[in-house]
């Protein structure tokens, strides 16, 4: 097996949101009835495209119902956005500029439809090589469709991809996709099943992934 992709989650990873999201969840969640923890948005519906993640809270729900939930979600997450920029993590933008000189092709592979959008504004988005589109998979993760996906669209074999997250939803795909998986665990939360759990990428290389690839699942 060779080094030929490596396919990134965005928010956690590249770039830090996942507060703004839980933030914007929160205020719905709240409305009807709900209270939800920062640690519990992280283990459940972190990672998951947005219909999913209502649909996992409020199970119950018609799917009118859940639309009407996403579009609040959102409309409370563009208020955030307006307030508040998003943090860069530039261990990430390092680590993904090393990969290209290396000549691995770089894939975003995001649940959420404001990654691209953000990533643009961060003037990162030049750093891709494309988007697999992950918000429009009919089943997001911990399925292994967005991965599948990225590799896909590329032409890739599944086992010449790394993938790198940072939950535990994400990390369980990339293993269901047969891929390898980094996971950045930067909060000191519980996430396991990665190839390789790091605390920070600014001493990954190359040579440390394809060392993954020569070792048996």
């Amino acid at each position: 097996m060779k080094l030929k992709c490596a396919i990134f989650d965005i928010d956690g990873v590249v770039i830090h949101t996942a507060k703004m999201h839980y933030n914007a969840w929160k205020k719905v969640f709240l409305k009807y009835g709900k209270n939800f923890t920062f640690d519990e948005f992280k283990k459940t519906i972190d990672g998951m495209p947005r219909d999913k993640g209502a649909k996992f809270i409020f199970p119950e729900f018609s799917k009118e119902k859940i639309n009407i939930i996403c579009k609040e979600k959102q409309k409370y997450f563009n208020e955030i956005l307006k307030k508040e920029k998003a943090k860069v993590f530039y261990d990430a933008v390092k680590l993904i500029k090393h990969l290209r000189r290396n000549k691995i092709k770089i894939v975003i592979a995001s649940s959420s439809k404001n990654a691209v959008s953000i990533l643009k504004k961060l003037n990162l988005y030049k750093l891709f090589d494309i988007d697999a589109k992950g918000a429009y998979v009919k089943k997001g993760k911990p399925h292994p469709d967005i991965f599948l996906k990225a590799a896909k669209k590329l032409k890739m074999k599944p086992e010449n991809c790394v993938v790198f997250e940072d939950s535990l939803n994400g990390v369980v795909a990339a293993k269901r996709a047969g891929m390898k998986c980094i996971a950045i665990n930067r909060d000191r939360k519980s996430i396991k099943g990665a190839d390789l759990i790091v605390k920070s990428f600014n001493n990954l290389k190359v040579n440390d992934i394809k060392k993954l690839f020569n070792k048996r699942d």
